[in-house]
């Protein structure tokens, strides 16, 4: 057969609430998620003449196996579904691992959407189900539209198209943030309601009403706080991209990267300067435009 091929969008959380922390020890989100169409990782998907067998290869992270959120969702597949796992993937990766940027869930919910593909045994909302025992996000990604998230992440409300969206720009620092870090080092006094002005403007999102003004004005993410105190960098960086141009910048999701909004055909501009400045480096990744820069 044929090897099947799917995308791997990442995203970005453009605000990011939590809401409360339950008592086993998972935080309630009120989070606004958006796909990006760059970076995005590649899934390639074939059955496997192995019966039993779950075979996983990633060219870019050699000793990548069986612990890997691929294997994981297929795994849990073959449990739920009582079809004998005897399949083959390869994962071409793009987005930077514990970036915040959701690469992981991506991957594992293209594997999901892959087996569900292929064998039709179970229903969008089923499938969603499965998807989150393998991580809050990763019932997003297996339609991987705009939309709100409450709960863990897994109560999603999809949004209408957003238009006049502003143009993105994602930073990748070069080294990655754990999670379970960002969210232990979350101070008490960030977790809260969503204050009035952000419930506003999460309802024009959701009436299809809002402009760029609002988008900007959405801007927000809780874990933030942590992370600018324990990476400086990251802080020194927002700085340096607001000086360029953009209209906010944030950590998305639990980081380390950075997201920038700016007015079309900006992003670029602001790319170069960053590539020209001191805090260029080989580790540091720059998407914009569709395109790593």
């Amino acid at each position: 057969m044929t090897r099947q091929k799917f995308s791997c969008p990442g995203k970005i959380n453009l605000f990011l609430k939590v809401t409360g922390r339950r008592p086993d020890g998972y935080h309630e989100l009120d989070t606004l998620f958006v796909p990006l169409a760059c970076p995005a990782d590649e899934l390639e998907f074939a059955p496997s003449a192995a019966p039993g067998e779950i075979t996983f290869a990633c060219p870019a992270f050699p000793g990548a196996g069986q612990d890997n959120l691929v294997v994981k969702a297929a795994r849990r597949f073959a449990e739920v579904s009582g079809i004998g796992a005897c399949w083959d993937f390869v994962l071409h990766k793009k987005i930077p691992v514990a970036a915040g940027l959701g690469g992981g869930s991506s991957d594992a919910a293209a594997a999901l959407a892959a087996l569900n593909g292929y064998y039709g045994v179970f229903s969008p909302a089923e499938l969603r189900d499965i998807a989150v025992k393998i991580g809050a996000d990763v019932p997003f990604f297996l339609d991987a539209l705009p939309a709100r998230a409450q709960g863990v992440g897994e109560k999603l409300e999809t949004l209408p198209e957003l238009k006049d969206f502003p143009e993105v720009m994602i930073l990748f620092p070069g080294f990655p943030v754990s999670a379970k870090w960002a969210y232990q080092h979350l101070a008490p006094e960030h977790i809260g309601g969503v204050p009035p002005q952000h419930s506003e403007m999460l309802a024009k999102v959701a009436a299809g009403a809002a402009g760029v003004d609002d988008y900007v004005s959405l801007v927000h993410n809780d874990l933030a706080f942590a992370l600018y105190e324990k990476f400086p960098l990251l802080g020194m960086l927002k700085e340096f991209i607001m000086a360029n141009g953009a209209m906010a910048v944030e950590v998305s999701g639990s980081g380390s990267s950075l997201f920038a909004l700016f007015e079309k055909g900006s992003a670029v501009r602001c790319a170069g300067a960053l590539r020209e400045s001191y805090f260029n480096n080989p580790m540091l990744r720059i998407f914009a435009s569709g395109s790593e820069l």
